[in-house]
């Protein structure tokens, strides 16, 4: 008689299924789960960050201030942008004490960072033509404090930090973004939460001048200065700066603000400024 083995129908050890869309399943539902994780503690540090002790932003603050302190510019410039602060924080009869700091680096920008501390770059002080924008530049760094967005982005970041080394290892590229984000205290708020700090800047010159002029002239000669189309910004934390000059041109025209006249900046700042920059480098 001939042996004739019977074909096995069924095996346990070898799955019937494609392993490749095992893996893709597997990849998919890991990171489903993680992103449910992500917004989750999101929503959490949304909650924790407003009721975060003062003591504990300031433990925080002992990390990131070094990091801009080595470029501090410092002196006559930096205290009479203080005082100008310190004027706004009175008017708007804050209770905390806000420190500024100018520092030498070409970026166009300013960071809200924990304990209360705000950061001026010279790049960006020397595009301002009046105290109004410097006003309006502040106002909207107050915004991001009022609205506590970053602690929020901190938390967020120090989230997905811890994440992304469970998952991956602390070895990774995302990983070794996040950190570096985090060692150059790159607040990156979102879109929303840079106009709503805008719409907070609003106010502030309200407050201040009893008008609203200059709260769009920063914005214009940055609109100039851009070459890349408006579709580039669609995954960019801040807003297209003629989308922001729309968005203030509504809340203006909403609350009816006044707009008057600018107060020329204080020709002493800009030109010490361009003195020692000058002298530095």
């Amino acid at each position: 008689m001939r042996y004739v083995p019977k074909k096995i129908r069924e095996n346990v050890n070898i799955s019937s299924k494609s392993p490749i869309k095992q893996l893709l399943s597997l990849l998919i539902a890991l990171t489903g789960a993680l992103l449910v994780i992500y917004i989750l503690l999101g929503f959490a540090v949304n909650i924790i960050a407003p009721r975060l002790p003062e003591t504990v932003e300031n433990s925080i603050s002992k990390f990131y201030k070094p990091i801009y302190l080595n470029n501090r510019i410092g002196s006559n410039e930096e205290k009479k942008i203080q005082l100008l602060l310190n004027d706004i924080t009175k008017k708007l009869k804050y209770k905390q004490k806000y420190q500024v700091y100018l520092i030498n680096n070409d970026n166009i920008n300013a960071l809200a960072l924990p304990g209360k501390t705000i950061v001026i770059f010279s790049g960006l002080l020397k595009e301002l033509d009046s105290e109004n924008e410097l006003t309006f530049v502040l106002g909207h760094e107050l915004g991001h404090f009022a609205n506590n967005d970053h602690l929020k982005v901190l938390g967020r970041n120090v989230v997905l930090f811890t994440l992304s080394t469970i998952v991956f290892g602390q070895n990774n590229s995302l990983n070794n973004f996040i950190g570096r984000s985090l060692t150059k205290a790159e607040m990156r708020f979102s879109q929303t939460q840079e106009t709503n700090a805008d719409i907070y800047a609003i106010k502030v010159l309200n407050q201040k001048y009893k008008h609203v002029g200059g709260s769009t002239d920063f914005l214009k000669k940055i609109s100039k200065k851009i070459r890349a189309p408006k579709y580039s910004y669609l995954f960019a934390t801040h807003p297209h700066p003629e989308n922001r000059i729309k968005a203030i041109k509504k809340e203006i025209k909403q609350k009816k603000y006044p707009v008057k006249a600018t107060i020329p900046l204080d020709k002493s700042i800009k030109d010490s400024l361009s003195k020692k920059l000058a002298e530095q480098n």
